[in-house]
């Protein structure tokens, strides 16, 4: 076997290989996203608990469609027993809230309450993945989560490795909505708010 066979002949072994691996890579990826949002989801600012909240949300929409960033979005089907379809939910890794807090002063059931200030705002807490976070893993600077935080509940220690302030977040999400990282690196854990009653 000559030079120029050797090389197609492992070509056509290899190429097919490599295709496959892309495949199995956004294959991977979106069983990745289907499960994130599945444990991930928030409910939009103003939320009441989870309980009270499905007993209140009547489905009619209205807080989407006050939402000028379209951040709030409806379950279309029950994702195994765990949410109720024709909820609102907010997605952080696809759209963060921008705290307006327009959702908050037009749900007709009380499923949403008014919110006055952003920084009254529980929606969640964000965390950060060190393994996945450019400066933790020595793979340059970022600050993107820092930068657009506005309520300044990440800090940049050393001016570079990002910390979340607890007391400070509300779980907005947008620290998530822009980390660079494909397999976001901060992300929102979400938390019931208190019951209203």
């Amino acid at each position: 076997m000559n030079r120029r066979d050797f090389i197609v002949k492992t070509a056509s072994f290899i190429a097919p290989g490599l295709c496959c691996s892309k495949e199995n890579r956004d294959e991977g990826m979106k069983a990745y996203q289907v499960n994130y949002m599945q444990n991930n989801y928030l409910r939009p600012p103003g939320a009441v608990n989870e309980k009270d909240f499905l007993r209140s949300c009547n489905s009619c929409m209205i807080c989407s469609e006050a939402c000028p960033v379209k951040a709030i979005k409806f379950f279309t089907e029950s994702m195994e027993g765990r949410v109720r379809p024709h909820t609102p939910y907010v997605i952080a890794a696809e759209r963060g809230c921008i705290l307006c807090l327009k959702c908050t002063t037009v749900c007709p059931t009380g499923a949403i309450m008014p919110v006055k200030k952003m920084e009254d705002v529980r929606m969640g807490m964000a965390y950060i993945l060190e393994k996945l976070c450019f400066p933790y893993i020595n793979q340059g600077g970022c600050g993107a989560c820092y930068t657009v935080c506005p309520v300044n509940a990440i800090k940049l220690e050393m001016q570079r490795y990002p910390v979340v302030i607890d007391k400070k977040c509300v779980g907005c999400g947008l620290c998530e909505e822009v980390c660079l990282q494909k397999v976001k690196a901060v992300r929102i854990r979400a938390h019931a708010p208190e019951s209203t009653g």
